[in-house]
């Protein structure tokens, strides 16, 4: 499906009914990344997946895209779709993209899960290279990007060839401009550690284990950052955990669901007490 946002037209999954999740993927993936969340949420709730303005099936002009752009982009597709405050779920830049849902639309989230990312902005020398990255996508082409990255998407010793290819195919249908436009916007997005105090929605951190994209110390500090969040380390994954370990992750996530009801009802300002572990 798609709708016309900001200029630009949006693809997205709809289906199922029930309490709305809202599914965003991470760079320079696309919405088949969550494919697996999509079968097995849509039985109780409103799945939502849509691809990020540049990214797989959506168009997108040219220049930087910002993390704010992205979030009004989402923003306005969900007022469009009549969902009501949604449970947000972003992964990596989605998770950036969360965030800055997150401090823009607090009465539109009534959950937040945020998967492998993380609040910092770039280091000077890691924003650089995206830039030069950027300037390698137009002069070559996308799939710089698809070499460089679909390694590292997967946990180092996971030997599953078919896997990895699904992985280079969610990366291949990115176009150049909207590839380009997200590196830039990530350079050159700020620092969200110190409003992270701010969030007073139910919230569950994911991380994988062997994530060498964004270590999962990095989750611990979301975890500890945001008040009663809970932190879920999922063993043997990657970055892509959702993918990579994809029954894992669904039994934490339904988990998450099932012990916090409120999440699935209106919007509040619940806090939710740490598990251990």
């Amino acid at each position: 499906m798609f709708k016309d946002i900001n200029g630009i037209r949006i693809a997205y999954t709809d289906e199922g009914q029930g309490a709305p999740l809202l599914f965003v993927h991470g760079f320079p993936l696309n919405r088949a990344t969550w494919s697996k969340q999509v079968a097995f949420f849509k039985a109780n709730h409103r799945v939502i997946a849509p691809d990020l303005r540049g990214l797989g099936e959506s168009t997108s002009g040219p220049g930087p895209v910002s993390m704010s752009r992205f979030a009004e982009d989402l923003h306005d597709l969900v007022q469009r779709l009549s969902t009501g405050p949604v449970i947000l779920v972003g992964h990596s830049m989605g998770g950036y993209v969360a965030l800055a849902f997150a401090m823009a639309y607090p009465n539109a989230l009534r959950g937040l899960v945020l998967v492998g990312t993380k609040a910092g902005k770039d280091a000077p020398e890691v924003a650089a290279a995206r830039r030069a990255t950027a300037e390698k996508v137009r002069a070559e082409g996308v799939s710089v990007v698809v070499d460089a990255m679909a390694p590292k998407m997967l946990a180092t010793n996971r030997e599953d060839p078919a896997m990895a290819a699904s992985v280079r195919g969610f990366m291949a249908t990115s176009k150049p401009d909207g590839v380009m436009g997200a590196l830039w916007g990530m350079a050159d997005r700020p620092d969200a550690s110190a409003r992270l105090g701010q969030i007073r929605v139910p919230t569950l951190v994911i991380t994988g284990a062997e994530d060498t994209v964004i270590p999962p110390n990095e989750s611990v500090v979301l975890a500890e950052s945001i008040p009663g969040a809970q932190l879920t380390v999922i063993p043997e994954a990657g970055h892509l955990v959702a993918f990579e370990r994809a029954d894992a992750f669904n039994e934490a996530l339904n988990g998450w669901l099932d012990s916090r009801s409120a999440v699935s009802g209106p919007r509040g300002t619940i806090s939710v007490s740490r598990q251990p572990g």
